[in-house]
């Protein structure tokens, strides 16, 4: 017989803070620019694993304003037996990292700071079923996920998220019927006991498009041995499907130039600017399927442009979703025609991509033969976390 050990006691590990020293302020010297940030004031866990002690610092833009920017400035209205995470801030973060590009009603489920559901309004449909449709989207990995919304949140959409394990909810406000909902700790709902749930403003003043103040907004990460580099943040030349680039044509000095004859639809159009603005928050590499404004499936982190591609197909199929008729996303080029080959036999009809591979031309003939649409963005949207 095997006398086994008792672990038991570490899942209490995943509701402890654990404290270190760290600085009271931060200040970050950039020539003549001083740059200086404050601790949050909510209550933090732990970094991204249990053992990593971690704090976070907000940019102090305005001492005398209200306005300092979403997440590093949020309300929490309940915050469970313990503070958040590290993963939590960052999904939190990316929900409203993504909510930023839509102007009608939306949702997005984050899973490990990448979206695993949604749902942006595209008929009228009520919050509750945006929700349920973003969920949806990926049941299973909805399970413990952050979910953001760009909307109050109404009573009814706070009894849908409570129907399953949801981490932590995001959104600029909610009604009292729906916060008496997600702060009850009782009856068949106690798995969501836990759920921390956050209030943020702010999300308008989030750069997004090219030409945007960046001012205080920078991407600052650390190397291994220390090293700092600063990025100024993705911001994107795509303010609507109008800036679509919709027939690219690659050159043939040899014969007639390699055009995209197909025509977009307006649906066509708007899901695949919903797809084009999902794919700024999946990691590289990323291909996202959409239809009727609902992500299908995601494949993310691949490291060759057609496994992404098949890995998403795979997804959407074990999840039940067809993705005949759907739009694809591909956050940088195709390097040959086999993606195109892999999302036509699926019945996809539409592909939104930056462009700018050797063999463009390939694409474009390959596109053409199965009357997809192709829609260049002449830009990349790489994500390395």
């Amino acid at each position: 017989m095997v006398n086994g050990t008792d672990v038991s006691s570490f899942k209490e590990a995943y509701k402890t803070p654990v404290k270190a020293d760290f600085p009271q302020e931060l200040e970050i010297k950039l020539g003549q620019a001083v740059l200086r940030y404050e601790p949050v004031d909510t209550a933090l866990r732990y970094g991204t694993n249990p053992h990593q002690p971690f704090a976070a610092y907000r940019p102090v833009i305005d001492p005398k304003s209200d306005s300092t920017l979403s997440v590093g400035n949020l309300t929490m209205l309940k915050g469970g037996k313990s503070g958040l995470s590290l993963t939590n801030i960052q999904d939190m973060s990316q929900a409203y990292n993504l909510l930023k590009y839509f102007r009608k009603p939306a949702c997005v489920a984050m899973k490990h700071i990448v979206p695993c559901g949604f749902k942006v309004q595209t008929e009228g449909e009520a919050l509750d079923d945006i929700y349920n449709i973003a969920r949806l989207s990926d049941e299973r990995s909805h399970f413990g996920s952050v979910v953001g919304f760009n909307r109050r949140v109404d009573e009814a959409t706070a009894e849908r998220i409570m129907e399953s394990f949801v981490e932590c909810v995001i959104a600029p406000g909610y009604t009292k019927g729906a916060l008496k909902v997600l702060t009850r700790n009782e009856g068949t709902k106690k798995l969501n006991n836990s759920i921390r749930v956050a209030q943020a403003g702010n999300m308008d003043r989030i750069p997004k498009y090219i030409g945007d103040d960046v001012n205080g907004f920078w991407n600052i990460r650390t190397l291994v041995d220390g090293t700092i580099t600063l990025e100024v943040p993705y911001l994107t030349r795509i303010h609507s499907a109008r800036d679509f680039v919709k027939h690219p044509m690659i050159p043939n000095e040899n014969g007639p130039d390699y055009v995209s004859t197909s025509v977009p639809t307006q649906e066509q159009l708007s899901d695949a600017l919903t797809a084009w603005y999902l794919n700024v928050g999946v990691r590289s590499n990323g291909i996202v399927f959409v239809r009727n404004g609902a992500a299908l499936a995601i494949g993310t982190g691949e490291q060759e442009r057609v496994g992404a591609v098949e890995q998403a197909i795979d997804k959407a199929k074990k999840k039940g979703h067809d993705l005949q008729g759907s739009v694809m996303s591909s956050d940088a080029f195709f390097p040959s025609r086999d993606s195109i080959d892999a999302m036509a036999a699926e019945g996809v009809k539409t592909v939104v991509w930056p462009a700018g591979s050797m063999n463009d031309k390939l694409v474009i003939e390959a596109a053409n033969e199965h009357d997809i649409v192709l829609l260049a963005t002449l830009e990349r949207c790489f994500l390395h976390i």
